[in-house]
């Protein structure tokens, strides 16, 4: 397994990298977590995320459909129903990811990236989007991410003007990251060493 900490890119001296060595050690990681421990961490990350001024003055939300190693979405989307809130998610359409809402009645099918996304294809405008949870393999506390390399996040966030969060397990959280000019930064970083 590679250790993130021991050096990449070069920023300790020691074997450099690349970003898709981090991407597969990162899920490994994040495969091979003990339920418990996660579980745990995830509940504490969604009662950070929702003690947040943007979460509780977003009315739209935008989200991800998790796969099975990523942080748990549903409970995120269950609470913004809760509340009264829009919950919408990317879905991939000719090479371009656009947000389309859901609600308790959607229908779902398994999209290009071999991901859960609405049938509907009605886009929503970003710019009534409140708050982006944005998805991640490796995350800093600078709002550094590592995706998971189709560039989606980056190219949507380089448009969208409002607020950015990601929540980081304890796995996800590093000091550096490699960084290229069209890495997007998240505005914040929830994590468990708040």
């Amino acid at each position: 397994m590679i250790d993130l900490k021991a050096g990449y890119a070069g920023f300790f001296g020691k074997k450099m990298y690349t970003k898709k060595e981090l991407r597969q050690q990162q899920k490994v990681a994040l495969m091979t977590e003990p339920a418990s421990k996660r579980e745990f961490e995830e509940k504490k990350l969604y009662e950070l995320l929702f003690k947040k001024t943007e979460w509780q003055t977003a009315q739209t939300i935008a989200t991800t459909l998790s796969t099975d190693f990523e942080l748990n979405t549903m409970p995120i989307i269950a609470e913004a129903w809760e509340e009264k809130k829009r919950v919408v998610v990317p879905k991939i359409i000719n090479h371009q990811m656009i947000f389309v809402e859901i609600d308790s009645k959607t229908r779902y099918q398994v999209g290009k990236l071999n991901i859960k996304e609405p049938i509907n294809n009605s886009s929503h405008p970003i710019q009534d989007i409140d708050l982006v949870i944005v998805p991640g393999l490796a995350f800093t506390k600078k709002g550094q991410r590592l995706g998971f390399g189709a560039g989606y996040y980056d190219k949507f966030l380089q448009q969208y003007s409002g607020k950015t969060v990601s929540l980081a397990l304890t796995t996800q959280l590093v000091d550096d990251l490699p960084i290229e000019v069209h890495d997007q930064v998240v505005q914040m970083v929830i994590s468990l060493s708040e």
